[in-house]
């Protein structure tokens, strides 16, 4: 894996979820350019509230049917991170960066690896948002994305019932609210970002070392913004797939353990994979769960 671009600084990793180049605005909902199947098209516009709320789309090859998408949120703590990181690629023959000396030095971005779900058929927006340190603005920036997609499945051949949201970190806290508010009228659907009334739910959700905790999350974090309000019995819940680290050090590894539990006690589809000895942005997470998270999205969405 390259390390331009994905090794953050000390105090950057140190402050994820601690407390822890864009153009001009585009009106929300408008679509942007038509990108060709088999393409890119970068920085997309998705809402006008905030010159960060940009996309970009990577398209599958051409194929009859829509394209199922994947939605990857970064991580970052709320103040740093880019959509761009995803584009650095994987390699795996790649030495890992040195163990860290503390809590949170030498922490690497972990994100899906795009040729390969491109190769087997899917398309995957990476979204940037708002660095305010503030998760409810992300959750709204990510929410006005997923609905702006939906609007425009039929411009970017996308299957509009088959949307996964994947995210690590405070992206991971992220793609969790996504997946437990679906369907529900909440505080994060701001209706002036982008095409009001379209759905914002996602029908899969894999996350990677997401707080889930209120001690884990900046700001004043009441029961509105922690996922276990939104899991309840009977209420239709997308499967999610969790992975995190024993080891990690920003977000306790019972975070996962937490939600599992709250999920499958719900009666939800919900597999965790927990990593001995792995730390937070740990690249054994990209070395281990891929494969795993392919498999999760193909027995998902029935390919």
């Amino acid at each position: 894996m390259s390390l331009s671009g994905r090794v953050l600084l000390a105090v950057a990793a140190a402050a994820v979820l601690a407390g822890c180049t864009s153009s001009g605005p585009h009106t929300g909902g408008t679509p942007s350019p038509s990108a060709p199947a088999g393409s890119t098209a970068y920085d997309i516009a998705y809402a006008n509230k905030s010159p960060a709320e940009k996309l970009d789309l990577y398209l599958p090859p051409p194929a009859a049917e829509p394209a199922p998408l994947v939605v990857w949120v970064h991580g970052g703590g709320w103040r740093t991170g880019s959509k761009s990181v995803i584009a650095e690629g994987y390699d795996p023959s790649a030495p890992p960066p040195p163990e860290p000396t503390q809590c949170g030095v030498n922490t690497q971005i972990q994100t899906p690896d795009v040729p390969d779900l491109n190769a087997k058929g899917y398309a995957l927006a990476a979204i940037d948002y708002r660095l305010d340190q503030d998760p409810v603005a992300a959750l709204k920036d990510a929410k006005a994305a997923v609905r702006f997609l939906r609007a425009n499945a039929t411009k970017y051949h996308l299957d509009p019932a088959k949307f996964a949201a994947w995210g690590d970190s405070a992206g991971g806290y992220t793609v969790i609210m996504l997946g437990v508010t679906g369907g529900l009228a909440t505080e994060f659907d701001d209706p002036a970002l982008a095409d009001p009334g379209v759905s914002a739910g996602v029908q899969a959700v894999i996350d990677w070392f997401g707080p889930t905790d209120a001690a884990n999350l900046p700001g004043k974090m009441g029961p509105a913004e922690l996922p276990y309000t939104y899991i309840k019995p009977g209420r239709p819940l997308p499967p999610f797939m969790i992975a995190h680290g024993t080891a990690d050090c920003i977000v306790p590894v019972q975070s996962s353990r937490h939600l599992h539990d709250a999920l499958t006690e719900a009666g939800g589809q919900a597999t965790l994979h927990i990593l001995p000895g792995a730390q937070h942005e740990d690249p054994a997470f990209m070395r281990t769960q891929l494969t795993p998270a392919y498999a999760f999205l193909d027995q998902t969405f029935g390919r």
